[in-house]
């Protein structure tokens, strides 16, 4: 379990953890944890994606469309899901389990 600060996540934030990045997301006040790489190609979302709406993120490297919620791959060339990671809020922090 990792433990953030809610004061230190603004839109987004990269954590790197062993050999994993993983990019947190706040939308409209929800956050979300993802890998911070296309399952597709690899291209990094903290600079490649582009959030569509409340629920959805592109990966502008070739156009393929996740959910935040679950991963699941909504458009796109690849059929591989992102890799989610569950949160939950405690006592103004961030918990993201690993």
């Amino acid at each position: 379990m990792i433990k953030i600060p809610l004061s230190e996540i603004k839109d987004k934030k990269k954590l790197k953890l062993n050999d994993n990045e993983i990019l947190i997301l706040k939308v409209d006040n929800n956050f979300y944890a993802i890998e911070n790489k296309c399952p597709h190609a690899g291209c990094r979302l903290s600079y490649y994606g582009k959030i569509l709406s409340e629920r959805k993120i592109m990966c502008t490297c070739h156009g393929a469309i996740f959910s935040l919620e679950d991963g699941k791959v909504i458009d796109g060339p690849t059929n591989k899901s992102l890799k989610i990671y569950k949160v939950k809020i405690i006592n103004e922090e961030l918990l993201i389990e690993i």
